[in-house]
Formats: C-alpha cells, sequence, structure tokens
C-alpha cells in the first residue's frame, strides 16, 4: 500500500509542476480590498487549493472526533448489556412447585 501513496504524490507533483510551467504569466489578485503585487498565477491557485484542503481536513477531524464518541458510548453500552446477559444467564431457574 505504501507504493502507491508514493505513486500518487509522484503523479500529483508532476501534474502540478506541469501547471505552473504553463501558468507562469503575473497576475494581480484583488481581495477584500487589498491588492497583491504581481504574481504567477499558479501561486493564488495553489494556495487556494491548501485553503480548501485545510479546511476539509478540519472538518474531517471534527466529524472524526464525534463518530470515535459515539463508537466509545456504544462500546459501553454493549459491554453493560453484555454484563446483565450474563448476569441473567447465571440465576437459578427455580420450580413453583
Amino acid at each position: 500500500m505504501n507504493w502507491i501513496n508514493v505513486l500518487v504524490v509522484i503523479v500529483l507533483t508532476t501534474f502540478a509542476t506541469m501547471f505552473a510551467l504553463v501558468n507562469a504569466m503575473p497576475v494581480q489578485v484583488h481581495f477584500l480590498g487589498l491588492a497583491s503585487g504581481d504574481v504567477p498565477l499558479y501561486v493564488p491557485v495553489f494556495v487556494a487549493f491548501l485553503l480548501g484542503f485545510f479546511g476539509g481536513m478540519l472538518a474531517l477531524s471534527f466529524s472524526r472526533r464525534k463518530h470515535k464518541l459515539e463508537i466509545q458510548i456504544l462500546r459501553s453500552e454493549n459491554r453493560r448489556l453484555r454484563q446483565e446477559v450474563d448476569n441473567l444467564r447465571n440465576i437459578p431457574l427455580q420450580d413453583d412447585l
């Protein structure tokens, strides 16, 4: 599985390098009343990509934390219910004679 990760990194790095070489023309970025100097076009594109990536990772971490907590609660309940079933199995049967 490790070689697949290496292959994906190599392919993405190759595409990013090709994109940067083709889109090196200077542009100005205006955002919230602020303007940048002339920067290559690939810089704002990569910045936007990285902001989206880290925003997605942040959202994923909150979702993962929520699911881990739910799993912990369900395991606790499962343990309690198993104990209850074991206790019920160990109760001796009594006849009403």
